[in-house]
């Protein structure tokens, strides 16, 4: 059952032809922009953010040609293409750094006229089952779908030319912050999805391995210890992308799910700056339908990142620096530090 497990995963990420490797040019195609396309307004939205974006995407490439050990991955087939705006965006969502919230932005800029009916049906479909149960259509949200309505090109040299000349997105946030949603999601749920991945199990396997027959805790739960030590422990070896890429999870480190050092990204959008970022990415792709809007939205009434701390001061030190050595690459890739975590270890108070 586990082998299956896996063997449908990478069937879900690897593509029959793999993606070609991008030369990393630290964000080139952002210089190479012609503002005098856009309006004085968006001249000034570009202008003003440009240079943050170009110095990000340098020091991803930066990174990677000091770290070859994570370069050279085989590019994973994940990406959302929209060829619809101009530049064309290709986007790689991430598990719990606000995919739901920039796959409904998508859904929200879908030029559904051009779908075929089989989609359109689907959609509909979709759309009148959420009226039904008295959802908020803002946040409606089928990924499968997503994907159909943002399919790659068919032929290998068309999804090459069109991710050369694309932009190429990626959101991230801090590591440990992520880490932290991830165990909100998965771990403190009676039915956590999807259950194909049976975190269910894995739930039952670490409370078995980590708590003590003697705890006075009962909670059907692991603590968020208990899972950080599971998730340390579990990765100890794994140093490769193809070490990493057997794990069927969703707290991968960046680089290994959108296999970062081979596809030049030259849009990086962080969560802690996402309004700026996303009025930079709208306003260079002419994602009119975005600009202005509140798309954001909260699956948990408190953010994870607000939290952070509160959960992080419950590990020691060695337990955070064992952690930070786990997901390293992508602490260097999108400078984030670990200091304040340090700071606030149980053992440091």
């Amino acid at each position: 059952m586990e082998r299956e497990k896996k063997e449908e995963f990478a069937r879900q990420i690897i593509h029959r032809d793999p993606l070609p490797s991008l030369e990393l040019s630290g964000g080139a195609a952002l210089l190479e922009v012609d503002l005098e396309a856009y309006t004085p307004e968006d001249r000034a939205v570009l202008g003003a953010r440009v240079g943050e974006m170009v110095a990000r995407a340098a020091t991803v490439s930066r990174v990677c040609r000091a770290t070859p050990s994570i370069s050279g991955a085989t590019a994973t087939d994940v990406f959302i293409w929209d060829t619809d705006h101009t530049p064309n965006i290709v986007w790689c969502p991430i598990y719990k750094v606000a995919s739901t919230t920039w796959m409904n932005n998508f859904f929200t800029v879908a030029n559904l006229s051009k779908s075929d009916d089989s989609i359109l049906q689907r959609f509909n479909q979709k759309l009148e089952w959420k009226k039904q149960k008295g959802n908020n259509i803002k946040q409606f949200f089928d990924q499968q779908l997503l994907y159909d309505l943002y399919p790659g090109p068919q032929s290998p040299e068309e999804r090459a030319r069109v991710l050369k000349n694309s932009m190429r997105v990626i959101i991230v946030r801090h590591p440990f912050a992520r880490i932290l949603s991830a165990y909100r999601d998965k771990m403190t749920s009676r039915k956590p999805r999807p259950l194909k991945f049976k975190f269910k199990e894995l739930q039952a396997q670490i409370r078995k391995t980590y708590r003590s027959r003697h705890s006075a805790n009962k909670s059907r739960f692991p603590t968020f210890p208990e899972f950080i030590q599971y998730v340390i422990d579990s990765t100890g070896n794994l140093t490769s992308y193809d070490d990493w890429k057997e794990n069927v999870n969703c707290w991968l480190p960046y680089w290994v799910r959108c296999t970062v050092c081979s596809l030049d990204y030259n849009i990086i959008i962080k969560l802690e700056t996402m309004e700026e970022d996303k009025r930079f990415l709208a306003t260079l792709s002419r994602l009119n339908e975005l600009k202005g809007k509140d798309t954001w939205m909260h699956l948990n009434t408190v953010s994870s990142s607000d939290l952070a701390t509160e959960y992080y001061k419950e590990l020691t030190r060695h337990q955070i620096v064992q952690l930070y050595e786990r997901y390293e690459p992508d602490f260097k890739l999108f400078q984030y530090d670990i200091k304040e975590y340090l700071d606030n270890a149980i053992d440091s108070r």
